[in-house]
């Protein structure tokens, strides 16, 4: 009966969508067979009752369908005789027995319901129901993307394993500056629509890979830039590459490991770029150099005198 789908629910058929979706919640935490171990036959037989109610009357269009027909899409679909449209041509008594009516249409038919079939719907909309389309489901995965790749954009492909069996080999375009765990939709990707209904998508969550010498912070671009301790002490000038290009970088004399420079627009999408300086030492000291560096620097007490706990 048309009234059936809510009564299981336990609501009126004038409820609401949320009012739906909150009674088919509640009873399925308190059917479903794995918190009903004591009687899991009963529950699974209760819980498939209200799946299936819920999948009708939870959707627009299906119960839409239900409200005017008494049944589901689904229903309305089977052959052989299913659901509440079985009619019987030969023998017996009614109107359909042998050489008293044939029906010419389906608008014959419902016209013996009165007034055009069922509930006044038109052949039409009966056809349109049996036939019922629904769209296929969204997929989520996840691609792992250079560094780069993710500051300047460009295309890559992706290889998807998919649902229906087979892979396919997709072109997508990653757009610039995208951050890591934002998700890019790819329409159509997803499971195929049912009796024409339209294709579901695919989200992917893009995941970016660390660079050794540059990190992003919103739209700042950050480097870690290494000199030598001959650039550190009399100050140079070091080509650092950008997104929009190569820079030249004036190094001032006597900086040290930790020193900040910025340079104006060369970001992220018109943020700035700084360089953090780090000064290496050499790996290959001569005894000629150990002594020059014994006669330079700050004395280690007077360099530490500020450093205390209180």
């Amino acid at each position: 009966m048309s009234g059936e789908y809510y009564q299981t629910l336990g609501v009126s058929n004038t409820a609401t969508k949320e009012e739906i979706a909150s009674a088919y919640r509640r009873l399925a935490r308190k059917y479903h067979p794995d918190l009903n171990q004591g009687n899991p036959k009963e529950a699974k037989e209760k819980f498939q009752k209200i799946q299936e109610a819920y999948d009708t009357v939870g959707n627009d269009e299906k119960r839409k369908v239900y409200d005017q027909f008494g049944v589901s899409p689904e229903q309305m679909g089977n052959g052989g005789g299913q659901g509440p449209f079985q009619w019987s041509f030969g023998g017996g008594g009614g109107p359909f027995r042998k050489g008293n009516f044939r029906p010419e249409n389906l608008d014959d038919i419902l016209s013996m319901f009165g007034g055009g079939g069922f509930g006044g719907a038109s052949t039409e909309d009966f056809i349109n129901a049996g036939r019922y389309s629904s769209k296929g489901r969204d997929l989520e995965e996840s691609i792992t993307i250079p560094f780069v790749l993710a500051i300047t954009g460009g295309k890559t492909e992706i290889h998807l394993r998919r649902p229906e069996g087979g892979e396919e080999t997709v072109s997508i375009k990653i757009p610039a500056g995208i951050e890591d765990g934002k998700k890019i939709r790819l329409p159509g990707l997803g499971t195929r629509g049912h009796n024409g209904g339209k294709n579901g998508h695919l989200f992917l969550t893009v995941r970016v890979e660390d660079h050794p010498y540059y990190a992003r912070q919103g739209n700042r671009l950050y480097v870690n830039l290494p000199i030598t301790l001959k650039e550190a002490v009399f100050g140079t000038k070091v080509d650092v590459p950008t997104p929009k290009g190569s820079v030249s970088l004036s190094i001032p004399p006597n900086s040290t490991t930790g020193t900040k420079l910025r340079v104006k627009n060369h970001g992220i999408s018109g943020g700035d770029l700084f360089a953090e300086l780090s000064v290496m030492l050499p790996r290959d000291w001569t005894e000629e150099d150990k002594k020059l560096l014994e006669k330079i620097g700050t004395e280690p007490e007077k360099l530490r005198s500020g450093l205390h706990w209180n």
